[in-house]
């Protein structure tokens, strides 16, 4: 079977500039700033939840389905059904009319038109549906309960009951089968059943709970923490050693690395005497990932079956700096050649709910290098991370730092790789290269009942060195700080329906990065009490606000 749903141009080029927002939870981390008088009394808040990884996992698959209907439609060569039904939303419409309306909902919504459809204008009625409901469907979605118009789902199910039964039977959630949460899976344990029984039976605060409740839920790994790290916690500095001690000490190195999660450091020192020698080492997989969900159900688990129960805006902030220091050294007469190179390179993206593509938030790199009497390219350095992390662009050979940091405020920017060098018997580098995604520059996420919003921050670092004839010195360091959060708020809700209590989650490290861990619970804090209109203690490097 083939898929012939609309193809992206150049969806693996685009990168949004800036940082991400992760959030974390220590523990049980408590609020000093906990809530206001106000808040405390508003009317069937429902405070949010951390839950185990196997609850996590059988909410998520309740409300999930295996398999979206588009698809499955595209795996099943079913585009004429889908063909049909676009046409059949746009035909009324005069040529600009769609794009006014959906504007009126997210000023942003053509954000990845350029690189998904070039070849068609914003006012192609039809293109912009297409481009909708596979690229925003969460903003299509909202589109259609605006306008009053069927679903796909509603669509396929009266005009092809053959297929969406065949997807309904065996692909989508139970959710929308009408099971409970409580009953679906028979091979719950007991433990996962309880749980999730705790979590609907939970008390609103501030008054009476509604027949359906909506709360924000988090998962909580192995470590209690509500953010996943690899590595799980800050590492130890993982020396590696080597050495040539025959007769006359011919070359040596020392290096050491550390990480906690993304956010990970380098340093080493490489030396050689009347020989070549050379080191090349990539520091790769170093994640933080967290997951967003707002569960809504009765106290039996079932789907409250209300059209938009419940929706909010997801808030979400990252940053990720880097700096890099390198030096090198071949001033004696036999000396011939050094070289040193340090980079490193971060990605965030967001996989949201439905058919859409990981989106990327942003995609960055930068490095420093020194080169004396060598014939390396010294751009070599970041093959590596440009291929792991998807960077497509030109190296900019030119003070990149500046270049990108010009850039910050914008939330569409072209994938840029920085490297900053200097040459000579005897030279010394330093730079740093910063990135930064915040939804509140350019417009939240739409949250919506029972769906999950998974981000995911990957980082990268290569560093390599070389030098012979004579005595040769090379040293080569790189460190990284930043933080990750969001907050979850403005919540609009039907009549019958408990709402969620507003919450946020933080998470951010400093591994000899350019920020340290005071700047970094500053950014916290504030952004979040502004996000929340509350105070926030970030005095802990992970956090969950009640």
């Amino acid at each position: 079977m083939k898929r012939t749903l609309m193809t992206p141009l150049a969806l693996g080029s685009l990168v949004y500039m800036a940082i991400i927002s992760t959030t974390a939870f220590a523990g049980t981390v408590e609020n000093t700033n906990h809530r206001t008088t106000a808040l405390e009394n508003d009317y069937g808040a429902m405070a949010p939840a951390q839950v185990s990884k196997q609850t996590w996992q059988t909410i998520s698959a309740w409300s999930t389905d295996s398999l979206s209907l588009l698809d499955f439609m595209a795996e099943n060569d079913e585009e004429a059904v889908l063909n049909h039904y676009i046409e059949k939303l746009t035909a009324t419409y005069q040529a600009e009319e769609i794009l006014s309306q959906i504007k009126e909902i997210d000023v942003n919504a053509l954000d990845l038109w350029s690189t998904v459809l070039a070849d068609h204008s914003p006012e192609d009625s039809y293109y912009l549906a297409r481009y909708l409901i596979q690229y925003k469907p969460a903003l299509f979605k909202q589109w259609l309960t605006m306008q009053k118009m069927v679903s796909l789902a509603e669509f396929v199910e009266i005009n092809n009951p053959r297929l969406f039964e065949a997807w309904f039977e065996n692909y989508a959630a139970p959710k929308k089968k009408g099971l409970s949460v409580l009953s679906y899976n028979k091979e719950m344990d007991p433990t996962t059943y309880n749980e999730i029984k705790e979590l609907l039976n939970k008390d609103a605060k501030g008054g009476p709970k509604s027949a359906c409740a909506c709360q924000m839920v988090v998962p909580n790994t192995g470590s209690g923490t509500v953010v996943t790290n690899y590595p799980s916690t800050p590492s130890s500095p993982a020396p590696e050693t080597s050495s040539d001690n025959k007769g006359m000490s011919k070359h040596g190195l020392n290096f050491t690395s550390t990480a906690y999660g993304a956010f990970h450091s380098g340093d080493g020192e490489r030396w050689s005497k009347h020989k070549a020698y050379g080191y090349d080492n990539t520091i790769s997989h170093n994640s933080t990932e967290f997951s967003v969900k707002m569960l809504c159900a009765d106290k039996a688990g079932f789907d409250c079956n209300q059209s938009n129960s419940c929706s909010g805006n997801l808030e979400v902030r990252g940053t990720y700096a880097s700096r890099f220091h390198v030096k090198g050294t071949a001033k004696q007469i036999w000396s011939k050649a050094t070289n040193a190179h340090s980079a490193d390179g971060a990605k965030f993206a967001v996989d949201l709910p439905g058919s859409a593509p990981e989106i990327v938030l942003f995609n960055k790199a930068g490095g420093a290098a020194m080169s004396f009497n060598t014939g390396w390219d010294i751009n070599s350095v970041l093959g590596t991370i440009k291929a792991a992390l998807g960077i497509t662009a030109a190296i900019v050979n030119d003070n990149a730092g500046s270049l990108l940091d010009a850039q910050l405020a914008s939330d569409l920017i072209t994938n840029i790789a920085g490297i900053i060098t200097r040459s000579g018997n005897e030279a010394s580098v330093n730079s740093t290269m910063r990135a930064r995604f915040d939804s509140s520059d350019v417009s939240p996420f739409l949250l919506q009942p029972n769906e999950v919003y998974h981000f995911t921050l990957d980082s990268e670092a290569h560093v390599k060195a070389r030098g012979y004839g004579g005595y040769s010195d090379s040293h080569f360091e790189f460190g990284s700080s930043g933080a990750v959060m969001y907050a979850a708020n403005h919540f609009t809700c039907g009549t019958n329906v408990t709402a969620p209590m507003p919450t946020g989650l933080w998470f951010y490290a400093s591994q000899s990065g350019p920020d340290n861990t005071a700047s970094l619970r500053s950014d916290v804090e504030n952004w979040l009490s502004i996000q929340l209109n509350q105070g926030v203690n970030a005095s802990q490097q992970q956090g969950v606000v009640y």
